[in-house]
């Protein structure tokens, strides 16, 4: 499985490479596939990814923005329940006491007894009283009915006492007094038929205002609590309590409504902050409602969900990335094998118009050659017949030799023009049945004697498996016989020549000629089946060979390479179709 994948993988990944064969830069268009490559994951990426980020982006500012304003929206929102609580909780008992200054009067009010009954009667309609007192203009407590030894103190030097004189009524801020535990006074005013003045005061527990204030808090990271107006807490606070009570956030400015707003505590966490002003209808109050929250535990659950959505997104990106580089990969590579074709095809073309202009020229040129060798050899001949069988030039061996040597240049001029005639000329594929295995061998026969002398090894290996090929005899044979004879050039005696076979696929069978001879330099390995190019000696080889060979595979639909280092050996590799007759046909 892992074997598949790697292969997959291999297949598609980039294979292109900056520098291309020599003999297809004329054709080929280089093209900077790297770049090409690059650039296409560049713009895919961008194309696909630029837009998810950007809306991840968007969808970001959106739910924060959404998150923040219901954030305020429900801080406001507990913050006025709250405040409407404590001011319903306040109002409640200055109307109580109101009507019952008002309805009892002074006399009824200093009766100790009746005091107490109408302690009992308010806790038992309204709760949270502690006690009850009558205290007179003086400032002096004239009654009390409570649990505490309190008759006959003297409150002038109160600011709560000051305040209810001046507004009718008061609700003091939470202390301690004469009884030294926490509580509010609530005090009304009221006048005497003589013109005189009492105030009903009642003590109320903090206890219940802080049941009332508890009820609203909405979870561990919130906070709610009551402060004065210089930013005392009047009630327990969980996370802002400072040095002598005081708030260690700024006190909010005066608002007669609701209000809430996005602060930073001294921590540097973000917190959202709602307040109030609390103002009964009956006279205005020193507390400040105060309901705080930590921003960051208030967003748990959205920092969650945007933990997750990172990770999708994350993955999401991986696997477009993933995606988009084997897609670019294989469609490259799909242009560069198509510009590789391209390239090959147009070589061959090349190639193909140069051979048939040359066999032309070739062919005009033994023609004009042929006949005056001919006429050369032949006065040669008579020539050399004469000074043989004349006494005065019969003895002289200087004489002949030069006549022979003219004799021999007309010889080798004579096979080049047939070589030259043979290049041109465009013989019909006579395609017959043949065993391939059994023609290398009779082409390895005409080396036989040869090889023995420069004790050559010769190894054929061509497996019985290889089928009958449909191809022409001729042809064939002077391919394998051509480059067998090139080999025998390029080693040295006691060299080897290698010869096998092998099934390409099931319809092309590929024959392998290697040698370890002297091997061909880079320089010339692009130039090989050019027409008269040759590497061998002067007056050794005529360049046609290979250029011949060349031609007849094409001709037989075959294809021909060769791989060869200088000093190591040569390998050609011919791949010839198995039926020649249907390639033609097609």
């Amino acid at each position: 499985m892992i074997t598949s994948i790697s292969k997959f993988l291999g297949s598609m990944w980039p294979q292109f490479h900056d520098r291309e064969d020599d003999h297809l830069s004329t054709y080929h268009t280089f093209k900077n596939y790297k770049q090409t490559w690059g650039m296409a994951i560049f713009t895919l990426m961008t194309t696909a990814l630029l837009p998810l980020v950007v809306m991840t982006l968007i969808y970001y500012q959106l739910i924060q923005r959404s998150i923040d304003t219901e954030s305020l929206l429900r801080t406001e929102r507990v913050a006025s329940n709250a405040r409407r609580a404590v001011t319903f909780f306040l109002e409640e008992r200055l109307a109580a006491l109101t009507f019952t200054a008002n309805e009892m009067g002074h006399e009824k009010l200093t009766d100790s007894g009746h005091l107490k009954d109408v302690l009992r009667n308010l806790k038992l309609g309204f709760g949270g009283l502690t006690d009850l007192s009558v205290i007179a203009d003086t400032g002096t407590q004239v009654a009390y009915a409570g649990p505490f030894n309190l008759e006959g103190k003297d409150y002038s030097n109160q600011p709560w006492f000051w305040d209810c004189v001046d507004r009718n009524a008061c609700v003091s801020e939470i202390f301690s007094g004469h009884r030294d535990l926490p509580h509010i006074v609530v005090a009304v005013k009221s006048k005497q038929p003589d013109g005189h003045f009492f105030i009903l005061r009642a003590t109320l527990e903090t206890e219940r205002l802080i049941q009332t204030l508890e009820s609203y808090k909405t979870g561990e990271h919130a906070d709610i609590f009551l402060i004065n107006h210089e930013g005392v807490i009047q009630t327990p606070s969980s996370f802002y309590k400072g040095e002598a009570n005081h708030m260690t956030i700024p006190v909010p400015d005066f608002d007669e409504r609701t209000r809430s707003r996005v602060a930073i505590d001294p921590k540097g966490q973000p917190i959202v902050v709602g307040y109030a002003y609390i103002s009964t209808k009956i006279v205005p109050t020193s507390f400040i409602l105060m309901v705080v929250k930590q921003k960051q535990s208030m967003m748990k659950v959205w920092l969650d969900l945007r933990r997750q959505i990172n990770w999708f997104l994350f993955a999401s990106g991986l696997v477009l990335a993933v995606v988009i580089t084997l897609t670019s990969s294989f469609m490259v590579n799909r242009i560069f094998r198509a510009d590789r074709e391209k390239a090959k095809t147009m070589v061959m073309a090349e190639q193909n118009c140069q051979l048939a202009s040359i066999g032309q020229l070739a062919a005009g040129v033994a023609h004009e050659i042929n006949n005056p060798l001919a006429l050369i050899n032949e006065t040669a001949g008579y020539v050399k017949d004469l000074f043989t069988f004349t006494k005065a030039y019969k003895d002289d061996p200087e004489l002949v030799e030069h006549i022979d040597s003219i004799i021999e240049a007309v010889e080798r001029c004579g096979t080049i023009t047939r070589q030259l005639l043979g290049f041109a000329r465009r013989f019909d594929v006579q395609t017959q049945t043949i065993n391939l295995k059994d023609m290398v061998s009779d082409v390895i026969n005409f080396h036989k004697k040869e090889a023995e002398y420069r004790d050559i090894s010769i190894h054929v290996d061509i497996p019985n498996t290889i089928p009958l090929i449909e191809t022409d005899r001729g042809k064939l044979q002077q391919i394998i016989l051509n480059l067998v004879n090139n080999a025998f050039h390029a080693i040295d005696n006691g060299c080897f020549l290698d010869i096998r076979a092998k099934m390409s696929d099931d319809d092309h069978v590929q024959l392998f000629i290697e040698d370890n001879g002297c091997g061909i330099s880079e320089t010339h390995l692009n130039k090989i089946f050019e027409p008269f190019f040759t590497t061998k000696k002067e007056g050794q080889g005529t360049g046609l060979g290979l250029s011949i060979t060349y031609g007849l595979v094409q001709k037989l639909h075959g294809d021909i390479t060769v791989e060869s280092q200088t000093g190591q050996g040569t390998t050609f590799v011919i791949t010839l179709p198995v039926n020649a007759k249907k390639e033609i046909q097609a």
